[in-house]
């Protein structure tokens, strides 16, 4: 896994990137009330996704000049570390 995982990044003009940008929005768009500050991500079993998920969710929230910050909570199998190429320190 490394950093071109991401397909936000790679190829931010293909449909699954634009299908994670629609997520984005109709996520920004949940709570018109107030503004969303924490978004979990989890699912029942392993394999599922999440790791993906998050990461390119989290990467189109950045793109849109949205302070975020992506926090592995797996403590069994963590994994972000490996796509940003970055020590799981």
């Amino acid at each position: 896994m490394s950093y071109e995982n991401v397909i936000v990044h790679i190829d931010a003009k293909s449909p699954i990137a634009e299908a994670y940008r629609v997520l984005r929005t109709n996520i920004q768009y949940s709570n018109i009330d107030k503004q969303l500050k924490t978004i979990v991500i989890t699912s029942s079993g392993p394999m599922e996704g999440k790791t993906t998920t998050v990461i390119n969710l989290a990467s189109t929230f950045a793109y849109a000049d949205s302070k975020t910050l992506l926090i592995d909570s797996d403590l069994r199998r963590p994994k972000i570390h490996d796509f940003f190429m970055l020590a799981n320190e």
